[in-house]
């Protein structure tokens, strides 16, 4: 089939969404309660039996998104809210006709718990239907938080200071929490705040919501809480001082270096809704690690940030809904060199917030000298303006190359629409954006556009966007790995939900890109094929049906070992994964990938076990092969990786990474003893180990680091 007709089949399926998705229509009006004030706030215990929540109403409204949109639940869920001058508190009594049978197996804070029974609630705080906070807990009383931003992005590794506890009763169990008004920016002149409620009963895996839409749950389909009035932020004061004691061990060179470094962190709330960050000699030796990854392409691995100082108020930076390729700011830049050893940061201050409907951030960074890099002074200025319902409009400008002694500036504008009553009777969402960067060494051909219409309906859904990124657009403090292209992408899914039976979703799904240079020939093309089945046990099965060409300009290295030359490839590959649901005890998932690959051949095996022993014992096996067969040669890449977590209660763990790469002949392992006694307050232990792979498959060690960090927040 020619691109022209694959296209056209494209934008056919996307003609056929748009008309079949029109006979859907948004829900009613918004829920809404009122809420009283209390003078005698409840003990965080998860018990329930405070005096407050006898005279606080109930909400028990809920309905079923998963399995069954809109029907009743089957295990009643009945929710109290009150608030003082400083915290808004959540009681949360989620009955079960078998208490025994509650999933709670997570007990270390801050790790995900999709194998559990849980309980969230979102707070849009400034009731602008576009962002919120996440806030979630289970029955063990361990605590996760997200950002959400713009309807669309999840940004887990977000963090914050707030209180919950839970406890299992005999009719069920019970949750509370306390959300400190110190940890989230508001108006303090607004009596109404977006809110919503939801609980998940993985055993039965049901989903009950309080306030949703086609089975969603995002800020544009969330609720009011109406009475908030008169509350407190005292000074709006964080100080947060860390000590950190490092011995760093080079066993190649026989090099030893301790070290005893303080660092400061201090957040001010100039008002409720913007605050202000200060970082002094911040270290980062403490933060988690990243995964291995292996290079299958010539083009760069995108890691995610995992530092506290950036994932602060991390969504008001995100633009454009840009993905990895084009990004203007992306803050794994900063702190890091060309080769992604880690750089010094003096310091650095950040203004985030929201002023009116004006979503306003910056940041300025000092970055420590680096080998032939003189040290930097990095900025990032990032600003929005709500328009319309749920849309808004913005700018981004940033200035400073962190690895390199030239000069950088980059600006764009972007514009993220929603309409939750769009033309079709459906959502309909929208991005676009332009930018424009300026280097001290390229000269022209420097900008980049992008843009992506959705109709994300949960039965039939559909997509088409594009990009163009000239091949001298250079954000110094941004992401890019594929200049000198011109984009274009669509594709529509097909969702059936059978009303009863094993199946609980069966998906067709059809996605197409093409990727050409500047002149219009061709580089990329992929049409791809998923049918895809999920159980009622949250089990499931795809397959992968790909065609792909790929015109390759200049030779490259796969794996620094097997030459692909410059040259044009078609080839198709054919893959299958299925695996079991998160809450089972001992979970697996199998991964099978053949078929062509730059003149050759490729066999992709993955396999990962994961081991919930119970809520104190975890333990996780993946692991990858790759056996690839080239005309210049061939080889095999093996990545390992066996993770454990031990839960010796909510506060003490001891989680460990260990992983192996032999394309780059090493192994890593990270041990970390972490201590919470409650948020604000840390203690982690960090033992890096590094080995090298001698051509006698013996393993020596080359480098150790220990390090303790002790972190203490105190609130003004």
């Amino acid at each position: 089939m020619s691109t022209t007709a694959r296209l056209l089949t494209v934008a056919g399926l996307l003609l056929f969404a748009a008309e079949a998705a029109a006979v859907y229509t948004v829900n009613g009006e918004r829920k809404s309660f009122a809420i009283q004030r209390t003078d005698s706030p409840p003990v965080i215990d998860g018990k329930l039996d405070d005096a407050v929540w006898k005279v606080t109403a109930a909400i028990d409204d809920f309905h079923q998104t998963v399995p069954t949109d809109g029907a009743a639940p089957t295990e009643q869920t009945i929710v109290r809210v009150t608030y003082d001058d400083e915290y808004l508190y959540i009681a949360a009594n989620l009955r079960d006709s078998e208490p025994r049978a509650i999933q709670a197996k997570q007990m270390i804070q801050g790790k995900f718990f999709f194998s559990d029974d849980r309980f969230w609630v979102t707070l849009d705080s400034f009731n602008n239907k576009r962002n919120d906070y996440f806030f979630q807990v289970n029955a063990n009383g361990v605590r996760r938080d997200a950002l959400r931003e713009n309807n669309a992005r999840f940004i887990d590794e977000w963090a914050a200071i707030w209180l919950a506890e839970s406890q299992v009763h005999e009719d069920g169990w019970a949750t509370e929490i306390a959300i400190p008004f110190k940890s989230i920016s508001f108006r303090p002149e607004a009596d109404t705040w977006g809110i919503n409620f939801g609980r998940g009963i993985v055993r039965k895996q049901e989903f009950n919501l309080w306030s949703s839409h086609e089975r969603q749950d995002w800020p544009a389909y969330g609720g009011e809480v109406t009475g908030i009035a008169e509350i407190e932020q005292g000074l709006g004061l964080d100080v947060v001082p860390s000590i950190n004691v490092s011995q760093q061990r080079d066993l190649v060179a026989g090099d030893d270096h301790s070290g005893f470094e303080p660092s400061l962190d201090v957040r001010y709330r100039i008002t409720p809704s913007l605050s202000a960050t200060l970082t002094l000699n911040t270290d980062f030796s403490t933060s988690e690690i990243d995964e291995q990854q292996v290079a299958l392409d010539r083009f760069s691995l995108f890691f995610p940030e995992k530092r506290d100082f950036f994932l602060q108020d991390a969504g008001i930076f995100e633009f454009g809904n840009i993905d990895t390729n084009g990004r203007p700011f992306f803050s794994r830049r900063i702190g890091l060199s060309e080769d992604g050893q880690a750089v010094g940061i003096d310091g650095g201050i950040k203004l985030t917030g929201r002023i009116g409907d004006f979503n306003v951030g910056t940041l300025a960074i000092r970055q420590e000298a680096s080998g032939d890099v003189s040290a930097k002074d990095l900025f990032v200025a990032r600003g929005s303006y709500n328009v319309l319902d749920e849309s808004a409009i913005g700018f981004i400008m940033t200035h400073g190359d962190p690895t390199s002694n030239e000069s950088n500036s980059v600006i764009g504008v972007d514009f993220l629409y929603r309409d939750s009553t769009g033309p079709f009777g459906e959502i309909m969402t929208g991005r676009f954006w332009a930018q424009q960067s300026d280097s001290s060494d390229l000269d022209g051909d420097d900008r980049a556009f992008g843009m992506r219409l959705e109709i994300p309906s949960d039965k039939l859904s559909a997509y088409v966007g594009g990009q163009y990124i000239e091949e001298n657009f250079n954000p110094a403090l941004g992401f890019v790995n594929r200049e000198g292209i011109r984009r274009l992408e669509a594709g529509t899914r097909y969702r059936y939900r059978p009303k009863q039976g094993f199946w609980r979703a069966v998906n067709a799904q059809f996605d197409a890109y093409q990727v050409t240079d500047m002149d219009g020939s061709l580089l990329s093309e992929q049409i791809r094929f998923r049918p895809s089945m999920y159980s009622n046990r949250d089990d499931f099965l795809f397959i992968d049906f790909e065609s792909k060409k790929e015109v390759v300009l200049e030779d490259f290295d796969l794996f620094d070992r097997l030459l692909v030359p410059a040259g044009e490839y078609s080839f198709d590959r054919v893959r299958a994964e299925i695996a079991t649901g998160m809450q089972r005890p001992l979970r697996l998932v199998l991964s099978v990938q053949d078929g062509g690959f730059f003149g050759g051949d490729r066999l992709e095996k993955f396999v990962e076990v994961q081991w919930r022993q119970s809520a104190h014992l975890f333990l996780g096996l993946a692991f990858t092969e790759n056996v690839v067969d080239l005309p210049s040669g061939s080889f095999t890449s093996h990545l390992a990786s066996l993770r454990s977590d031990i839960a010796f209660n909510s506060r003490w763990s001891w989680s460990n990474v260990l992983q192996y790469d032999n394309t780059a002949d090493a192994a890593a392992l990270n041990s970390r003893l972490r201590y919470i006694p409650e948020a604000g307050k840390e203690m982690v232990f960090v033992l890096n180990h590094g080995s090298d792979l001698s051509p006698e498959n013996r393993l020596t060690s080359t480098q150790s680091d220990l390090n303790l960090r002790v972190t203490y927040t105190f609130r003004y």
